[in-house]
């Protein structure tokens, strides 16, 4: 994977992105240079009137094909044709690819238009020809450009599965962590990772069994785990013992023990070379007394990447893990910080989104209010007191989705996916979030942020602080209209799922920046035109 601006990239994404901008880039700034390289009388004379040469203009023309392969990319993007468990898929492959054309026609002949209206031809621009000619000629080379796309998509998948192209994992240890990142692999084939084995203490079953006899727990400091894991650590007066080679098995059977001599007594640095190994990753429950430092300090000196197992979950499923909410941890990892600039820079283009939003929607929302009104008695506007920045309450605003007496006999509980205290609007103003608009003067008020965890009721705060460990982390930064859990994890109403967003919410708190707001909000709007939410 890459580190790109502190988030990770598949290595072959990356690879794949790059070509395809490379090839429409290319296809784009061929059509739309053609008449530069033999220019008749007409041409010349046309770019005398701009004070260009026939070089300069070409150079414009590339410059202007790579802005146009980049609003067609977002397209590609926008229709998840980035993501390999769609892209594999020929028949999703295709029926994607002509949309993404389609719109990527329309997007670019938009920029094309606010390009000349707002007289910004050198952003945009291809000398001499005129706007109609303009979009004509591209219209054809954006088609001949993503059918090649199309073709070159097929070939790469090809070459992925024919080819060795994947980092090869080791995992050293066998409990829960260990587990819990082998099933993550398993989870996700098209991650770019391939598990090759799992090193375990060959007398970690005999330990499993002692510790559950003495009814011990692992010193995780994690008490929301200490029950689950009872019987997974090793003891801290042991000595690494000899270790046994596990194959890794194919998906859904149980692990099973190599043959005698495929990797008892070969010393770590073979044995990763004999499998061809790129990486390992340590998972063992406990480390002190039980670590092989000088194997791993050989391996790393060798050139193989050595990675703590929360390190490696958390770069692979984009989630803090639960069992590193420890304080050390969160202590000791870098992020979990943003520099006053950036901080300053967060609130301008909130307020600055806030604000355009709310230009471009209040139509919507006037409709939107009147339906409400019209549906059922009650206000047109939900008020609620919600938990914010510093755990200091808020008012959060929303459009009446639910009766207005909703909660008058049960008091305080989960609203849930098919509510039937929702009205007829408000399942369609939740279906398409317009619910979430009336937000915005949150945001414009200061009290939420475009992006961040979403505010929780203080009545569930107290609950689930007290079920989970470091859940107030999640009010150390202001909560949003959207964010990185509301767009990888589904809906729930259970402590099991507020555990899986609060790990979201760790991740994006302690990776926050303006890149990766802007990604949340391209992916949130991609999310509610996609109509995938609730």
């Amino acid at each position: 994977m890459l580190n790109v601006l502190r988030h990770y990239l598949p290595f072959r994404k990356f690879l794949l992105i790059v070509s395809e901008l490379v090839l429409i880039t290319l296809v784009v700034a061929a059509v739309m240079s053609s008449h530069l390289w033999t220019p008749g009388k007409t041409t010349r004379w046309a770019l005398a009137l701009e004070s260009l040469d026939p070089v300069s203009a070409r150079w414009q023309v590339l410059v202007s094909a790579l802005m146009v392969a980049l609003l067609a990319q977002l397209t590609l993007a926008f229709n998840e044709l980035y993501d390999f468990r769609v892209s594999s898929s020929r028949f999703e492959r295709m029926a994607r690819f002509l949309t993404s054309s389609s719109s990527a026609v329309l997007l670019v002949t938009m920029a094309l238009a606010l390009v000349r209206a707002w007289d910004l031809e050198r952003v945009l621009a291809f000398p001499p020809l005129p706007f109609t000619q303009t979009v004509v000629l591209l219209t054809s080379a954006l088609f001949a450009a993503f059918l090649l796309v199309f073709v070159w998509r097929h070939f790469f998948h090809l070459v992925l599965l024919r080819s060795r192209f994947r980092e090869r994992i080791l995992i050293l240890g066998s409990g829960r962590t260990a587990r819990r990142v082998m099933d993550e692999l398993r989870s996700r084939e098209n991650s770019g990772f391939e598990l090759v084995a799992l090193l375990a203490r060959s007398d970690e079953p005999r330990e499993r069994r002692r510790s559950e006899r003495r009814g011990e727990a692992p010193p995780t400091g994690n008490p929301w785990f200490e029950a689950s894991q009872r019987g997974l650590g090793l003891s801290e007066a042991e000595e690494l013992a000899e270790t046994k080679l596990l194959l890794a098995p194919a998906p859904g059977s149980e692990l099973e023990e190599a043959p005698a001599g495929s990797g008892q007594s070969e010393p770590l640095p073979e044995l990763a070379e004999r499998l061809g190994i790129d990486m390992i990753v340590v998972a063992f429950e406990e480390r002190r007394g039980s670590l092989p430092t000088e194997e791993l300090l050989r391996c790393r000196l060798e050139g193989l990447w050595v990675e703590e197992a929360e390190s490696f979950f958390e770069r692979l499923t984009g989630k803090i893990p639960a069992e590193a909410m420890r304080p050390s941890y969160l202590i000791f990892n870098p992020g979990f910080g943003m520099h006053p600039l950036a901080a300053a820079a967060k609130r301008l283009l909130d307020f600055s989104l806030a604000l355009l939003g709310f230009l471009l929607t209040w139509p919507i929302m006037l409709a939107v209010a009147v339906a409400v009104r019209l549906d059922t008695p009650g206000p047109v506007l939900f008020r609620q007191e919600r938990t914010g920045w510093r755990g200091r309450p808020f008012t959060l605003n929303k459009f009446r989705s639910m009766r207005a007496d909703a909660e008058k006999l049960s008091g305080p509980v989960w609203a849930s996916e098919d509510d039937p205290r929702v009205t007829r609007v408000g399942r369609f103003l939740r279906k398409t979030r317009l619910d979430e608009l009336p937000q915005l003067f949150n945001i414009l008020a200061g009290t939420m942020s475009l992006v961040g965890p979403r505010p929780e009721r203080p009545h569930f705060v107290a609950e689930l602080a007290a079920k989970l460990p470091y859940y107030h982390q999640r009010h150390s930064v202001k909560p949003g209209l959207t964010g990185w859990a509301q767009i990888n994890y589904p809906y729930g109403n259970t402590v099991e799922d507020a555990l899986q967003k609060l790990q979201y919410d760790l991740f994006y708190i302690k990776y926050q920046s303006l890149l990766f707001d802007l990604s949340i909000v391209f992916n949130t709007v991609k999310t509610v035109l996609l109509r995938k939410g609730t």
